[in-house]
């Protein structure tokens, strides 16, 4: 273990720091509070975060599959080229938290009954993930690639999927309002309610 490292599990309290280069997979950091704070390259695989706080962070190129979220509380985190696969983000606190992805795996990560409004999803892989009772209210999934995810009660009042792929989105099971999708998209919705558009 380097120095850094166990800094970081004898720590509580981290402000306007950048941690690089560390491997915490498998480790308790439970409790820790990261504010202003840069973690890049850092392996966080099946590590426990219960009860941490985590605001206004950036978290690039760090590999958190299957870390445990229970009781943390994410306030304006940013998250880039990251693994999460296999997260569970239900047991985050709070009903509201504030998030971002870009180019990030999310692949059988679990949003549901999650309120998410106006986040963003751009250049992401989000194979078979849940979003069943989510609220994804102006949410944007440009680029994102949502091949299996579900979407049962989502509320997607105003989400923008027009740059989005491989989606299949119920309008009978879920909350439509302004809801943008690709031409070819829409035009599968309306034909599932059996209305004929003609050419």
């Amino acid at each position: 273990m380097t120095d850094r490292e166990k800094e970081v599990l004898d720590g509580d309290d981290f402000e306007g720091e950048t941690f690089e280069e560390l491997d915490l997979g498998e480790r308790a950091l439970d409790g820790k509070t990261f504010r202003d704070c840069r973690l890049r390259r850092v392996r966080l695989v099946e590590a426990r975060l219960a009860g941490c706080t985590f605001e206004d962070c950036e978290i690039e190129d760090c590999d958190l599959t299957m870390v445990s979220v229970e009781g943390a509380a994410l306030r304006e985190v940013q998250f880039r080229r990251c693994k999460l696969m296999g997260v569970d983000w239900t047991d985050v606190r709070g009903m509201v938290f504030s998030v971002s992805f870009e180019d990030c795996n999310l692949s059988h990560a679990t949003f549901a009954d999650r309120k998410m409004p106006e986040t963003s999803f751009r250049g992401c892989r989000a194979h078979d993930a849940s979003f069943a009772g989510v609220d994804l209210t102006r949410s944007v999934f440009a680029g994102t690639d949502l091949r299996g995810a579900r979407f049962i009660d989502t509320v997607l009042a105003e989400a923008d999927f027009s740059e989005a792929v491989n989606y299949d989105i119920s309008p009978e099971q879920n909350r439509l309002r302004n809801t943008r999708f690709s031409r070819e998209a829409a035009l599968a919705l309306v034909a599932r309610l059996g209305v004929i558009v003609p050419d």
